[in-house]
C-alpha cells in the first residue's frame, strides 16, 4: 500500500533511517515484546528505550497488543509493529514509501469484533428491546 499521509510517510523514514527505532521494529514484527524485552534483546539504554517506544507508538508504528501484570502486580506493555515490510522507492524525483500492515494485527482486531458482537448478540438475546 502507497503510504500518502505525509507524517506517517515521514515518520516511516525516519524510524528506517534510525538504528535503534529500526531494532525496534525488526523485533516486534512477529511477536509481541515489553519495553524490558526490547532493552534486552536490541542491547539499547533504558532511557533510549522507551523514547523510541512512545515515539514509535505516538507515530503510529508500534501498537500496544495487550497489557499484562506480572505476578508481583507492576503492569507492562506489550507492543508489536503495525507494519510487516516497508519499501522505499526514489521514482522520477520523488520518493515513495510502501507498506504493508502487519496482518496479525487485522487478524487480531477482527477475532475481537467477532467476539464482541457475538456478546452484544446474545445479551441482546436474553433482553429483548422494549419500546
Amino acid at each position: 500500500m502507497l503510504i500518502k499521509d505525509e507524517r506517517l510517510r515521514m515518520a516511516l523514514m525516519r524510524a528506517i533511517a534510525d538504528e535503534q527505532a529500526l531494532k525496534i521494529l525488526s523485533r516486534t514484527i512477529w511477536k509481541a515484546r515489553s519495553v524490558m524485552d526490547l532493552i534486552k534483546e536490541c542491547n539499547i539504554p533504558h532511557t533510549s528505550a522507551y523514547r523510541l517506544v512512545n515515539e514509535l507508538k505516538d507515530k503510529g508504528l508500534l501498537t500496544v497488543e495487550r497489557i499484562m501484570f506480572s505476578k508481583d502486580g507492576k503492569k507492562y506493555t506489550l507492543y508489536k509493529s503495525a507494519f510487516r515490510n516497508i519499501t522505499i522507492k526514489f521514482e522520477g524525483g520523488s520518493i515513495k514509501v510502501y507498506a504493508e500492515v502487519n496482518r496479525n494485527l487485522i487478524d487480531k482486531a477482527f477475532r475481537i469484533f467477532s467476539s464482541l458482537k457475538e456478546e452484544v448478540k446474545a445479551w441482546f438475546l436474553k433482553k429483548p428491546l422494549k419500546f
